[in-house]
């Protein structure tokens, strides 16, 4: 079958299968809450509890979605990941078509939403290890940079439907287009060609990737429990203060940030270090600090869009001290091992969150959020700093 010659088109074509998987899961992400709260009248606690059950998987599949890639490529990587992600909305679609809101109908999706959390950790990794092994790694932050808008771009667009949906065709619908989207991805990875893979079996052990990784994914951990405070409760939050038709704009100005943030800044993502992340988590925290004291709806929507805008720009920062600490033959399980930390944060987010807003209101899950970047900056700190001593050491033993 015809394969894409261009590496650098083809890398790009992975990053579209990434956006397609990333709508399905930020469709996931907006109708499951208003699901679960709104049709099923569950508390904010359970509304958690199914974020967490995806981070969770997400998170405990990290490791095996590097080796695989490592071990066998991530084309085959990428097809297992989008099959899981498939299966995960069909059952989603079967439960709100077939079943009554109950524990039984709950704990189908709670399933759906560990499928959903591993098929997301291949397609996170693959999606940055198939277009590193097809145009470099020199360009890892680039990749970094296009992955990332991808991911948030999908999200944003995925948000906006499905609470666009809840409000206007009901959840059917938005859980047929979460099962059909992942479906037109295996177009896009019969057409890229594979890359090589190492003939040695992956032996570095997972310690020691999180020895080497640590620094930078704990401040990348810590930004995104923003992230999930806003995919979690922005929404219901809005509609609690009587906002709600103003929901949909305030989560998908998020993505916007997002993606304006990586458009305008992202060509630099190779150059650029520490001040620019520390920019980024500054900006990040400002947002969220406006959306726990918002008065009125434009004041959290401005809030929405500078959270999105200021941690736009740390994933891929934070991810080069990340890989550049492992060898280029254990780049899935070094990406793995940093994306773990995405998981991480929304963990924390959706168990310690559903506490939080449950015992003091949805405010508070922001202001913890708030802090939470504040933490960030003295992780990106150590992040660089291992990053330059590393550098340092390499240079004195080439000199001696």
């Amino acid at each position: 079958m015809y394969k894409i010659q261009n590496n650098l088109i083809a890398a790009s074509l992975v990053a579209s299968i990434l956006f397609l998987a990333i709508i399905s899961l930020g469709l996931s992400l907006a109708i499951l809450p208003l699901y679960i709260n709104k049709i099923a009248d569950y508390s904010p606690f359970y509304v958690g509890l199914a974020i967490a059950a995806e981070s969770v998987a997400t998170l405990l599949s990290r490791a095996f979605a590097g080796r695989f890639s490592d071990n066998h490529g991530p084309r085959k990587g990428m097809t297992l990941g989008l099959s899981l992600t498939v299966s995960a909305g069909l059952m989603c679609w079967l439960t709100f078509t077939l079943l009554p809101p109950s524990y039984a109908a709950y704990s189908v999706i709670l399933l759906s939403r560990v499928l959903m959390g591993i098929g997301e950790s291949l397609i996170f990794t693959c999606s940055g290890t198939w277009p590193i092994g097809l145009v470099g790694k020199a360009h890892a932050g680039k990749i970094m940079s296009w992955v990332g808008i991808a991911m948030f771009l999908g999200l944003a667009i995925g948000n906006f439907c499905g609470t666009w949906s809840y409000a206007h065709s009901g959840l059917n619908v938005a859980a047929l287009i979460m099962t059909i989207l992942p479906l037109m991805g295996f177009i896009v990875v019969m057409l890229v060609k594979p890359v090589s893979v190492s003939p040695l079996k992956n032996h570095v052990s997972l310690a020691y990737a999180v020895k080497r990784v640590w620094k930078a994914g704990s401040g990348f951990s810590l930004a995104n429990i923003g992230y999930a405070s806003i995919t979690g409760f922005l929404v219901l939050y809005f509609m609690q203060r009587n906002w709600g038709e103003q929901a949909a704009v305030a989560i998908s100005l998020f993505g916007v940030g997002y993606v304006l943030s990586r458009l305008t800044l992202g060509w630099k993502a190779d150059s650029s270090g520490l001040k620019m992340t520390l920019f980024s988590l500054c900006v990040e925290a400002l947002g969220l600090l406006l959306i726990s004291l918002a008065f009125t709806p434009w004041v959290a929507m401005l809030g929405s869009f500078l959270t999105g805008f200021g941690l736009s720009m740390v994933y891929p920062l934070l991810a080069l001290p990340a890989i550049k600490s492992m060898p280029d033959e254990n780049l899935g399980l070094a990406l793995s091992t940093y994306e773990s930390c995405f998981d991480i944060g929304i963990l924390i987010s959706g168990l310690i969150g559903g506490i939080i807003v449950s015992t003091f209101g949805y405010p508070a899950i922001f202001i913890f959020a708030f802090f939470c970047c504040l933490l960030a900056l003295y992780s990106s700190v150590l992040a660089y700093r291992q990053l330059d001593s590393a550098s340092t050491t390499i240079i004195v033993g080439e000199n001696q």
